[in-house]
Protein backbone atom coordinates (compact mmCIF):
# COMPACT_ATOMS: atom_id res chain seq x y z
CA UNK A 1 0.00 0.00 0.00
CA UNK A 2 1.36 3.44 -0.93
CA UNK A 3 1.89 6.03 1.81
CA UNK A 4 -0.71 8.46 0.41
CA UNK A 5 -3.37 5.72 0.49
CA UNK A 6 -2.47 4.75 4.06
CA UNK A 7 -2.46 8.40 5.13
CA UNK A 8 -5.94 8.96 3.67
CA UNK A 9 -7.18 5.87 5.51
CA UNK A 10 -5.71 7.05 8.82
CA UNK A 11 -7.05 10.59 8.45
CA UNK A 12 -10.47 9.19 7.61
CA UNK A 13 -10.55 7.23 10.89
CA UNK A 14 -9.73 10.25 13.05
CA UNK A 15 -11.68 13.46 13.43
CA UNK A 16 -8.69 15.82 13.31
CA UNK A 17 -9.00 19.58 13.22
CA UNK A 18 -6.96 21.38 10.53
CA UNK A 19 -3.95 21.94 12.81
CA UNK A 20 -3.81 18.32 13.98
CA UNK A 21 -4.29 17.06 10.43
CA UNK A 22 -1.34 19.14 9.23
CA UNK A 23 0.82 17.96 12.15
CA UNK A 24 -0.08 14.30 11.58
CA UNK A 25 0.60 14.56 7.85
CA UNK A 26 3.97 16.22 8.36
CA UNK A 27 5.06 13.65 10.93
CA UNK A 28 3.75 10.70 8.90
CA UNK A 29 5.53 11.62 5.68
CA UNK A 30 8.57 13.01 7.44
CA UNK A 31 9.40 9.84 9.35
CA UNK A 32 9.10 7.77 6.16
CA UNK A 33 11.15 10.26 4.19
CA UNK A 34 13.96 10.40 6.79
CA UNK A 35 13.92 6.77 7.93
CA UNK A 36 17.59 5.94 7.21
CA UNK A 37 18.78 9.18 8.78
CA UNK A 38 16.70 8.61 11.91
CA UNK A 39 17.92 5.03 12.17
CA UNK A 40 21.51 6.26 11.92
CA UNK A 41 20.96 8.20 15.15
CA UNK A 42 18.99 5.46 16.89
CA UNK A 43 21.61 2.80 16.11
CA UNK A 44 24.23 4.92 17.88
CA UNK A 45 22.06 5.25 20.96
CA UNK A 46 20.61 1.76 21.27
CA UNK A 47 22.49 -1.53 21.30
CA UNK A 48 19.48 -3.82 20.87
CA UNK A 49 15.85 -3.14 20.04
CA UNK A 50 13.73 -5.58 18.09
CA UNK A 51 10.40 -3.94 18.90
CA UNK A 52 9.08 -2.20 15.76
CA UNK A 53 6.61 -0.13 17.80
CA UNK A 54 9.35 1.27 20.02
CA UNK A 55 11.49 1.95 16.93
CA UNK A 56 8.69 3.96 15.34
CA UNK A 57 8.10 5.95 18.55
CA UNK A 58 11.81 6.80 18.68
CA UNK A 59 11.78 7.79 15.00
CA UNK A 60 8.83 10.10 15.58
CA UNK A 61 10.41 11.63 18.67
CA UNK A 62 13.77 12.32 17.02
CA UNK A 63 12.09 13.59 13.85
CA UNK A 64 10.17 16.20 15.86
CA UNK A 65 13.33 17.30 17.64
CA UNK A 66 15.35 17.51 14.44
CA UNK A 67 12.93 18.84 11.86
CA UNK A 68 9.86 20.36 13.54
CA UNK A 69 11.05 23.65 15.02
CA UNK A 70 7.68 24.60 16.49
CA UNK A 71 7.65 21.48 18.68
CA UNK A 72 9.60 21.99 21.95
CA UNK A 73 12.12 19.23 22.66
CA UNK A 74 10.44 18.56 26.01
CA UNK A 75 7.07 18.07 24.30
CA UNK A 76 8.55 15.68 21.75
CA UNK A 77 10.01 13.59 24.56
CA UNK A 78 7.00 13.62 26.86
CA UNK A 79 4.51 12.79 24.09
CA UNK A 80 6.72 9.94 22.90
CA UNK A 81 6.84 8.57 26.44
CA UNK A 82 3.03 8.81 26.74
CA UNK A 83 2.72 6.91 23.48
CA UNK A 84 5.10 4.22 24.75
CA UNK A 85 2.96 3.78 27.87
CA UNK A 86 0.19 2.43 25.65
CA UNK A 87 2.36 -0.53 24.61
CA UNK A 88 2.15 -3.87 26.40
CA UNK A 89 5.87 -3.69 27.17
CA UNK A 90 6.06 -2.30 30.73
CA UNK A 91 9.64 -1.10 30.17
CA UNK A 92 8.86 0.77 26.94
CA UNK A 93 8.15 4.19 28.46
CA UNK A 94 11.35 4.27 30.53
CA UNK A 95 13.39 3.00 27.60
CA UNK A 96 12.01 5.65 25.19
CA UNK A 97 12.55 8.41 27.75
CA UNK A 98 16.16 7.35 28.32
CA UNK A 99 17.00 7.12 24.62
CA UNK A 100 15.47 10.49 23.71
CA UNK A 101 17.11 12.25 26.68
CA UNK A 102 20.44 10.70 25.66
CA UNK A 103 19.86 11.88 22.09
CA UNK A 104 19.31 15.46 23.30
CA UNK A 105 22.61 15.32 25.21
CA UNK A 106 24.54 13.95 22.22
CA UNK A 107 22.64 15.74 19.45
CA UNK A 108 25.50 17.96 18.22
CA UNK A 109 28.04 15.14 18.44
CA UNK A 110 25.81 12.79 16.42
CA UNK A 111 25.12 15.43 13.78
CA UNK A 112 28.87 15.99 13.37
CA UNK A 113 29.36 12.24 12.88
CA UNK A 114 26.66 12.18 10.22
CA UNK A 115 28.14 15.16 8.35
CA UNK A 116 31.66 13.73 8.51
CA UNK A 117 30.49 10.54 6.76
CA UNK A 118 29.58 12.40 3.56
CA UNK A 119 27.23 9.49 2.89
CA UNK A 120 24.39 10.49 0.55
CA UNK A 121 22.47 7.32 1.37
CA UNK A 122 22.17 8.26 5.05
CA UNK A 123 22.16 12.05 4.60
CA UNK A 124 19.19 11.96 2.22
CA UNK A 125 17.75 8.64 3.43
CA UNK A 126 17.70 6.90 0.06
CA UNK A 127 18.56 3.46 -1.31
CA UNK A 128 22.10 3.39 -2.73
CA UNK A 129 20.93 1.73 -5.97
CA UNK A 130 18.60 4.65 -6.65
CA UNK A 131 21.31 7.23 -5.93
CA UNK A 132 23.64 5.31 -8.23
CA UNK A 133 20.97 5.20 -10.96
CA UNK A 134 20.53 8.98 -10.79
CA UNK A 135 24.29 9.53 -10.80
CA UNK A 136 24.77 7.27 -13.83
CA UNK A 137 21.89 8.93 -15.67
CA UNK A 138 22.51 12.61 -14.89
CA UNK A 139 25.80 13.01 -13.00
CA UNK A 140 26.54 13.45 -9.29
CA UNK A 141 25.57 17.14 -9.02
CA UNK A 142 22.16 16.55 -10.57
CA UNK A 143 21.68 13.40 -8.49
CA UNK A 144 22.19 15.39 -5.29
CA UNK A 145 19.79 18.09 -6.52
CA UNK A 146 17.16 15.39 -7.06
CA UNK A 147 17.82 14.05 -3.56
CA UNK A 148 17.38 17.49 -2.03
CA UNK A 149 14.17 18.08 -3.99
CA UNK A 150 12.84 14.66 -3.01
CA UNK A 151 12.81 15.59 0.67
CA UNK A 152 9.30 15.99 2.03
CA UNK A 153 8.04 19.56 1.64
CA UNK A 154 4.39 19.22 2.69
CA UNK A 155 3.21 21.85 0.24
CA UNK A 156 -0.17 20.77 -1.05
CA UNK A 157 -1.01 19.44 -4.50
CA UNK A 158 -1.85 20.41 -8.09
CA UNK A 159 -5.23 20.20 -9.79
CA UNK A 160 -6.41 20.36 -13.38
CA UNK A 161 -9.40 22.64 -13.78
CA UNK A 162 -12.26 21.11 -15.79
CA UNK A 163 -12.57 23.67 -18.59
CA UNK A 164 -15.81 22.03 -19.70
CA UNK A 165 -17.41 23.64 -16.64
CA UNK A 166 -15.21 26.55 -15.54
CA UNK A 167 -12.08 28.37 -16.72
CA UNK A 168 -8.84 28.16 -14.80
CA UNK A 169 -8.93 31.90 -13.97
CA UNK A 170 -12.54 31.73 -12.77
CA UNK A 171 -11.73 28.78 -10.54
CA UNK A 172 -8.63 30.54 -9.22
CA UNK A 173 -10.75 33.57 -8.26
CA UNK A 174 -13.23 31.30 -6.44
CA UNK A 175 -10.45 29.71 -4.38
CA UNK A 176 -8.82 33.05 -3.61
CA UNK A 177 -12.16 34.45 -2.43
CA UNK A 178 -12.44 31.50 -0.04
CA UNK A 179 -9.03 32.28 1.42
CA UNK A 180 -7.29 29.21 -0.04
CA UNK A 181 -3.61 29.67 -0.88
CA UNK A 182 -3.21 28.89 -4.57
CA UNK A 183 -1.56 29.98 -7.82
CA UNK A 184 -1.73 29.11 -11.51
CA UNK A 185 0.85 26.62 -12.75
CA UNK A 186 -0.16 25.94 -16.35
CA UNK A 187 -2.90 26.67 -18.89
CA UNK A 188 -5.27 24.36 -17.04
CA UNK A 189 -3.51 23.84 -13.71
CA UNK A 190 -3.71 25.38 -10.24
CA UNK A 191 -1.33 24.71 -7.37
CA UNK A 192 -3.05 24.34 -4.00
CA UNK A 193 -0.38 25.54 -1.58
CA UNK A 194 -1.72 23.97 1.60
CA UNK A 195 -2.67 20.50 2.79
CA UNK A 196 -6.43 20.13 2.43
CA UNK A 197 -8.64 17.06 2.10
CA UNK A 198 -9.32 16.71 -1.64
CA UNK A 199 -13.05 16.30 -1.22
CA UNK A 200 -13.30 19.43 0.92
CA UNK A 201 -11.82 21.63 -1.82
CA UNK A 202 -14.33 23.88 -3.56
CA UNK A 203 -15.94 22.24 -6.59
CA UNK A 204 -14.97 18.60 -6.00
CA UNK A 205 -18.48 17.17 -6.06
CA UNK A 206 -19.48 19.56 -8.85
CA UNK A 207 -16.67 18.14 -11.01
CA UNK A 208 -14.74 21.38 -11.38
CA UNK A 209 -11.29 19.78 -11.01
CA UNK A 210 -9.27 16.63 -10.58
CA UNK A 211 -5.86 16.10 -8.98
CA UNK A 212 -3.02 15.92 -11.52
CA UNK A 213 0.64 16.87 -11.42
CA UNK A 214 1.64 19.69 -13.76
CA UNK A 215 4.16 17.48 -15.59
CA UNK A 216 1.32 15.13 -16.57
CA UNK A 217 -0.62 18.13 -17.88
CA UNK A 218 2.30 19.17 -20.08
CA UNK A 219 2.68 15.59 -21.30
CA UNK A 220 -0.99 15.34 -22.28
CA UNK A 221 -0.79 18.70 -24.08
CA UNK A 222 2.21 17.42 -26.03
CA UNK A 223 -0.07 14.86 -27.67
CA UNK A 224 -1.63 17.72 -29.63
CA UNK A 225 -5.05 16.07 -29.77
CA UNK A 226 -7.79 17.97 -31.63
CA UNK A 227 -11.58 17.92 -31.59
CA UNK A 228 -12.89 14.82 -33.32
CA UNK A 229 -9.66 12.81 -32.89
CA UNK A 230 -9.52 9.17 -31.87
CA UNK A 231 -7.07 8.91 -28.97
CA UNK A 232 -5.65 5.70 -27.50
CA UNK A 233 -4.42 5.95 -23.90
CA UNK A 234 -2.76 2.74 -22.72
CA UNK A 235 -1.89 1.81 -19.12
CA UNK A 236 -4.34 4.62 -18.48
CA UNK A 237 -5.51 4.23 -14.87
CA UNK A 238 -6.12 6.19 -12.72
CA UNK A 239 -6.97 8.20 -15.82
CA UNK A 240 -5.67 11.72 -15.30
CA UNK A 241 -4.31 12.11 -18.82
CA UNK A 242 -7.48 10.73 -20.43
CA UNK A 243 -9.54 13.20 -18.40
CA UNK A 244 -7.20 16.04 -19.32
CA UNK A 245 -7.31 15.25 -23.03
CA UNK A 246 -11.12 14.98 -22.95
CA UNK A 247 -11.60 18.48 -21.60
CA UNK A 248 -8.74 19.91 -23.71
CA UNK A 249 -10.58 18.84 -26.91
CA UNK A 250 -13.85 20.21 -25.62
CA UNK A 251 -15.45 16.82 -25.08
CA UNK A 252 -15.52 16.25 -28.86
CA UNK A 253 -13.77 13.06 -29.93
CA UNK A 254 -13.20 9.51 -28.75
CA UNK A 255 -10.78 8.32 -26.09
CA UNK A 256 -10.07 4.62 -25.62
CA UNK A 257 -8.47 3.98 -22.23
CA UNK A 258 -6.86 0.60 -21.60
CA UNK A 259 -5.54 -0.84 -18.36
CA UNK A 260 -4.47 -4.27 -17.18
CA UNK A 261 -6.62 -4.16 -14.05
CA UNK A 262 -10.40 -3.95 -14.15
CA UNK A 263 -10.75 -2.42 -10.67
CA UNK A 264 -8.48 0.47 -11.69
CA UNK A 265 -10.65 1.23 -14.70
CA UNK A 266 -13.45 2.06 -12.27
CA UNK A 267 -11.34 4.99 -11.10
CA UNK A 268 -11.48 6.43 -14.62
CA UNK A 269 -15.20 5.78 -15.00
CA UNK A 270 -16.02 7.33 -11.62
CA UNK A 271 -13.91 10.43 -12.28
CA UNK A 272 -15.38 10.86 -15.77
CA UNK A 273 -18.90 10.71 -14.30
CA UNK A 274 -18.04 13.32 -11.67
CA UNK A 275 -16.51 15.64 -14.28
CA UNK A 276 -19.34 15.19 -16.79
CA UNK A 277 -17.10 13.59 -19.44
CA UNK A 278 -18.72 10.97 -21.69
CA UNK A 279 -16.17 10.39 -24.48
CA UNK A 280 -13.90 7.97 -22.58
CA UNK A 281 -14.43 4.24 -23.11
CA UNK A 282 -12.50 1.94 -20.78
CA UNK A 283 -11.37 -1.62 -21.51
CA UNK A 284 -9.42 -4.23 -19.57
CA UNK A 285 -6.42 -5.16 -21.70
CA UNK A 286 -2.70 -5.97 -21.51
CA UNK A 287 -1.18 -3.29 -23.75
CA UNK A 288 1.88 -5.39 -24.52
CA UNK A 289 -0.43 -7.66 -26.54
CA UNK A 290 -2.41 -7.03 -29.78
CA UNK A 291 -5.55 -4.93 -29.31
CA UNK A 292 -8.77 -6.71 -30.38
CA UNK A 293 -10.80 -5.12 -33.19
CA UNK A 294 -13.84 -4.77 -30.95
CA UNK A 295 -11.83 -2.33 -28.80
CA UNK A 296 -10.12 -0.32 -31.54
CA UNK A 297 -11.98 -0.43 -34.84
CA UNK A 298 -9.67 1.98 -36.69
CA UNK A 299 -6.20 3.45 -36.28
CA UNK A 300 -5.82 6.26 -33.77
CA UNK A 301 -4.88 9.88 -34.45
CA UNK A 302 -2.88 10.02 -31.21
CA UNK A 303 -1.48 7.37 -28.88
CA UNK A 304 -0.24 7.92 -25.35
CA UNK A 305 1.93 5.22 -23.78
CA UNK A 306 2.36 6.19 -20.12
CA UNK A 307 4.02 2.91 -19.27
CA UNK A 308 4.55 1.12 -15.92
CA UNK A 309 7.81 2.37 -14.42
CA UNK A 310 9.93 2.47 -11.27
CA UNK A 311 8.22 5.73 -10.23
CA UNK A 312 11.44 7.36 -9.04
CA UNK A 313 10.11 10.80 -9.94
CA UNK A 314 7.33 10.65 -7.34
CA UNK A 315 9.48 10.46 -4.21
CA UNK A 316 8.15 13.74 -2.78
CA UNK A 317 4.57 12.45 -2.76
CA UNK A 318 5.49 8.84 -1.99
CA UNK A 319 8.72 8.92 0.07
CA UNK A 320 8.76 5.12 0.40
CA UNK A 321 9.83 5.10 -3.28
CA UNK A 322 13.35 5.99 -2.08
CA UNK A 323 13.76 2.52 -0.58
CA UNK A 324 12.51 0.68 -3.64
CA UNK A 325 14.48 -2.25 -5.04
CA UNK A 326 15.63 -1.95 -8.67
CA UNK A 327 16.38 -5.67 -9.05
CA UNK A 328 13.77 -6.21 -11.78
CA UNK A 329 14.86 -3.31 -13.98
CA UNK A 330 15.71 -5.49 -16.99
CA UNK A 331 12.27 -7.08 -17.14
CA UNK A 332 10.64 -3.67 -16.57
CA UNK A 333 12.43 -1.98 -19.47
CA UNK A 334 11.59 -4.97 -21.69
CA UNK A 335 7.91 -4.55 -20.82
CA UNK A 336 8.07 -0.81 -21.52
CA UNK A 337 9.58 -1.46 -24.94
CA UNK A 338 7.03 -4.16 -25.74
CA UNK A 339 4.13 -1.84 -24.88
CA UNK A 340 5.55 0.99 -26.99
CA UNK A 341 6.29 -1.28 -29.95
CA UNK A 342 2.91 -3.01 -29.87
CA UNK A 343 0.84 0.15 -29.54
CA UNK A 344 2.73 1.98 -32.28
CA UNK A 345 1.08 -0.41 -34.77
CA UNK A 346 -2.28 1.27 -34.20
CA UNK A 347 -1.32 4.83 -35.18
CA UNK A 348 -2.47 6.59 -38.36
CA UNK A 349 0.19 7.94 -40.76
CA UNK A 350 0.97 11.46 -39.61
CA UNK A 351 -0.27 10.66 -36.13
CA UNK A 352 1.43 11.44 -32.82
CA UNK A 353 2.89 8.87 -30.42
CA UNK A 354 3.93 9.97 -26.93
CA UNK A 355 5.92 7.74 -24.59
CA UNK A 356 6.05 8.83 -20.95
CA UNK A 357 7.04 7.75 -17.44
CA UNK A 358 6.97 9.27 -13.97
CA UNK A 359 10.54 8.16 -13.32
CA UNK A 360 14.05 9.59 -13.53
CA UNK A 361 16.15 6.86 -15.09
CA UNK A 362 17.62 6.96 -18.59
CA UNK A 363 17.35 3.17 -18.89
CA UNK A 364 13.56 3.48 -18.72
CA UNK A 365 13.39 6.71 -20.67
CA UNK A 366 15.91 7.71 -23.35
CA UNK A 367 17.21 4.15 -23.81
CA UNK A 368 13.74 2.67 -24.45
CA UNK A 369 12.87 5.46 -26.90
CA UNK A 370 16.26 5.18 -28.61
CA UNK A 371 15.86 1.44 -29.12
CA UNK A 372 12.35 1.94 -30.53
CA UNK A 373 13.43 4.64 -33.00
CA UNK A 374 16.39 2.56 -34.14
CA UNK A 375 14.09 -0.34 -35.04
CA UNK A 376 11.19 1.78 -36.35
CA UNK A 377 12.70 4.31 -38.77
CA UNK A 378 9.25 5.42 -39.96
CA UNK A 379 8.89 7.26 -36.63
CA UNK A 380 10.61 10.61 -36.14
CA UNK A 381 11.41 12.17 -32.79
CA UNK A 382 9.87 15.64 -32.47
CA UNK A 383 10.42 16.48 -28.82
CA UNK A 384 11.95 14.96 -25.73
CA UNK A 385 11.76 16.36 -22.21
CA UNK A 386 12.79 15.44 -18.67
CA UNK A 387 11.16 17.30 -15.77
CA UNK A 388 13.34 17.52 -12.67
CA UNK A 389 11.62 18.31 -9.35
CA UNK A 390 14.29 20.89 -8.48
CA UNK A 391 13.53 22.92 -11.62
CA UNK A 392 9.82 23.50 -11.04
CA UNK A 393 7.06 22.30 -8.73
CA UNK A 394 6.37 18.99 -10.50
CA UNK A 395 7.11 15.31 -10.18
CA UNK A 396 10.17 13.95 -11.89
CA UNK A 397 8.79 13.05 -15.31
CA UNK A 398 9.80 12.17 -18.87
CA UNK A 399 8.12 12.20 -22.25
CA UNK A 400 9.15 11.74 -25.87
CA UNK A 401 6.92 12.86 -28.74
CA UNK A 402 7.22 10.94 -32.02
CA UNK A 403 5.40 11.17 -35.33
CA UNK A 404 4.65 8.45 -37.89
CA UNK A 405 5.76 9.88 -41.24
Amino acid sequence: MYSDTELSRALGKNNFNDLDRAFFTRLFYGVIEKKLTLDFYINRLVEKNKDIYISNILRMGIYQILYMEKVPDSAACSESVELAKKLKNKHAAGFVNAVLRNYLRKKEELEQKLNSLNNLEIKYSCNYDIINTWEESYGLKTAEKILKAAEYMGQGFTVTVNSLKISRDEYLKKLTALGIKCEKVSEYGVDILENLPIKSLYGFFEGLFFVQDAASQFCALELGAKKGDVILDVCAAPGGKSLFIAQAIGGKGKIIALDLYKHRLKLIDNSADRLGIDIIKTYEHNSAEPIPENILTARADCILCDVPCSGLGTAVKKPEIKYKSLENMTSLTALQYDILSNCSNYLKPGGTLVYSTCTLNKKENEDVVGKFLEKNVEFKLENIKTFFPFERRTDGFFFAKMRLV
